[in-house]
């Protein structure tokens, strides 16, 4: 069995890249996906370098902070942001080539910010696939890069780790699973005050990190041969 499991929203807050790192250094954690127009996004950058086997995605956005590229339907012309919200977008008609334009600006940058390409797409929300237009665009994206897109490869999407505040929750979906190899969606954070002021999601992230973490999953993974292991992609170098 091939397990991947996934730190989503990296450069979110501080906390959550500390503890992206924390469920990689300590845990089974060894893929992520990069919020490309986040603040941290550059730190997040540096502190991944040395990470050697640590796959580093795109984490494609349209609901945080403000875009990358100039757009007229994708943002709340009284802030400039984006559409907070999980459905806000898909309220006002959104431009698809806007989102492609946005998703591709979103890639380029982490090309430019990390110096390799990435190893896989997957989206805030799931906004890559919320409607078969947003798919589409996605789609695309993936087959120009050459990239995993979550979802719609080998590795079958678990989503059910979401919440989890004990290990032997995470046990009993690597039991459901132990013949597929499969692709785990977590959020691994420290609560940092930034967390706690921007995100419905801040303890629950912590507990998902302890579980990650825990000596239990760490000697469950260990003694069943589960080979932890991230999506490659077109990762070379630039």
């Amino acid at each position: 069995m091939k397990l991947i499991v996934n730190g989503d929203d990296l450069g979110y807050t501080r906390g959550v890249t500390e503890g992206i790192l924390e469920g990689y250094h300590r845990g089974i954690l060894r893929s992520t996906t990069a919020l490309m127009n986040s603040e941290y996004i550059n730190e997040s950058a540096v502190l991944t370098k040395d990470c050697k086997d640590l796959g580093i995605g795109v984490h494609l956005n349209l609901m945080l902070e403000s875009p990358l590229t100039k757009s007229q339907t994708l943002t709340d012309p009284a802030t400039g942001e984006f559409y907070h919200g999980r459905t806000e977008v898909w309220k006002h008609d959104p431009d698809y080539t806007e989102i492609y334009n946005e998703w591709k600006a979103q890639i380029e940058k982490f090309i430019e910010v990390f110096q390799k390409m990435p190893t896989h797409l997957d989206s805030h929300h799931s906004v890559h696939d919320a409607t078969p237009e947003a798919l589409a665009a996605a789609k695309r994206l993936s087959e120009e890069y050459h990239l995993p897109l979550r979802r719609y490869n080998h590795y079958q999407f678990v989503k059910e780790f979401f919440g989890s505040k004990e290990p032997q929750q995470l046990i009993n979906i690597l039991e459901q699973y132990k013949d597929t190899d499969i692709e785990i969606m977590a959020h691994p954070a420290f609560a940092d005050l930034d967390l706690y002021r921007k995100s419905s999601l801040c303890f629950p992230r912590v507990q998902e990190l302890a579980v990650l973490c825990s000596e239990e999953i760490n000697n469950y993974v260990n003694t069943h041969q589960i080979e932890l292991v991230h999506y490659h992609g077109n990762e070379e170098q630039l």
